[in-house]
């Protein structure tokens, strides 16, 4: 009987002691030596923080494009807000722009502020002041029709926001009491 109990009490000893060192060796980090000439494992953990990325852009934005607008830039636009409710800072770009201009007779787009008689061409402005409107094109972002393309509009730090304008210019032949649609697509990923 003293035989069997001592075999039990060895036994929960030695399991137990197993336990120990294998707690002791994954939470432990030593140091190590390596000679000149030979080579050691090198036990390397990574983990991935799951990153959630969140930006509020209107889905609806509507704006007016006239010649009679003294400044160079002949839109008028409600000012777009942009907010990041992301943790890490993000880039938000246009991949794509579905532009229909199909109630514009005659009327093309065109890719930057230099525009034919029957052109229209519209893009983004970052705000350089405080709730106004820019009067000039200079660095504007000219969207492309029916294409693709990588056009950055805004870079935002974590949980920060910009604010952009509709920009643009038309030719001397638009016709005019008309409407168009502009669809930019926006990819909102990690800067």
């Amino acid at each position: 009987m003293k035989r069997k109990n001592l075999l039990r009490f060895l036994a929960v000893v030695l399991i137990m002691g197993l336990f120990t060192v294998n707690a002791y060796a994954a939470g432990s980090y030593q140091d190590k030596d390596i000679p000149i000439g030979s080579s050691s494992e090198v036990l390397m953990v990574g983990e991935i923080e799951p990153t959630i990325m969140s930006v509020t852009i209107p889905s609806y934005v509507p704006f007016h494009i006239s010649r009679s607008i003294e400044t160079e830039n002949k839109v008028i636009s409600p000012r777009i807000t942009m907010i990041s409710h992301s943790g890490v800072p993000v880039s938000v770009d246009v991949v794509y722009t579905n532009v229909n201009l199909s109630n514009l007779q005659g009327t093309t787009w065109g890719s930057d502020r230099y525009v034919s008689d029957n052109q229209i061409a519209i893009g983004f402005q970052a705000e350089t002041l405080a709730n106004q409107m820019p009067a000039s094109l200079d660095q504007t972002k000219w969207l492309l029709a029916n294409t693709y393309q990588y056009l950055n509009i805004a870079s935002l730090n974590a949980y920060g926001s910009s604010s952009i304008y509709v920009v643009g210019t038309l030719g001397s032949a638009v016709p005019e009491d008309s409407s168009f649609t502009v669809t930019p697509t926006f990819v909102v990923s990690r800067a």
